[in-house]
């Protein structure tokens, strides 16, 4: 391939790439000014658009198309870790474990000291029960010196505390997250709401405490409240809670 039919080739990819994901709703960031950007070689321009278009498609768990663009980025690049790690959340997902461990492990070889693919084959480990494998790749990846990467870490093996019963160790480790990143209270309000559904209501009553020890109450955390006391039978509860409900909605809009 000639230079020039190489960067048109190049061109032609990135172009392709930034279409599909705008039709999936995903926000491709754009190179602006007039800096010198070296462009990527042909086969990691296709490596990139792959995975990019896999994982998005895993997403909308459109499974077929993951399998796909995710297949097509290991045949392009089988040593880059991000293709065993695209194809390891995929088998994952429709339940091809044996093959999803060879996955991370071949990702792990190529990858030692990366945070992510430690934190993802903890979950993976986690789901299958095994935690104390599981802890370890989390407490592995809590180490790395980027704190973006122990946020992830210290979510995922508190969350893992609490499937396996540990609510004391997952209550340690939750609390933490949110200082880090306090967008980190979404996903626990989430997982409230899941446990209320589940009727597991210890943890949801643990999770309510961890929110509000970390962050200021708000309407969803203050709804989670009530919906807790109702399901629990506590109609006292239930009632004070609808009256800080009402209070901080009638602060809010004055």
């Amino acid at each position: 391939m000639t230079p020039r039919i190489q960067q048109d080739y190049v061109q032609r990819q990135e172009y392709v790439q930034r279409r599909v994901l705008f039709a999936l709703g995903i926000v491709v960031p754009l190179l602006s000014g007039c800096a010198k950007v070296q462009r990527p070689s042909a086969t990691e321009a296709l490596v990139t658009t792959r995975l990019q278009l896999g994982m998005a498609y895993l997403k909308r768990d459109d499974l077929d198309a993951a399998r796909r663009n995710l297949s097509s980025a290991v045949e392009a690049a089988p040593d880059d870790y991000r293709t065993q790690l695209g194809m390891a959340l995929y088998e994952q997902r429709i339940g091809e474990y044996g093959a999803a461990e060879r996955r991370y492990q071949t990702a792990l070889r190529q990858a030692p000291e990366n945070a992510s693919v430690m934190n993802n084959y903890g979950a993976f480990l986690c789901s299958l029960g095994q935690y104390v494998a599981a802890q370890k790749q989390f407490s592995a990846a809590a180490q790395h010196p980027d704190y973006r990467e122990v946020v992830p870490a210290l979510e995922n093996a508190g969350y893992c505390h609490f499937k396996e019963g540990k609510c004391d160790e997952a209550r340690t480790l939750l609390v933490l997250a949110p200082h880090y990143d306090p967008t980190k209270g979404d996903r626990v309000l989430s997982e409230v709401g899941h446990r209320l559904t589940a009727q597991h209501f210890n943890e949801a009553r643990h999770l309510l405490d961890i929110y509000h020890h970390s962050l200021p109450a708000r309407a969803e955390s203050l709804w989670l409240e009530i919906r807790f006391a109702a399901l629990a039978g506590r109609d006292d509860e239930r009632k004070g809670w609808r009256e800080v409900f009402h209070t901080l909605n009638s602060t809010s809009s004055s």
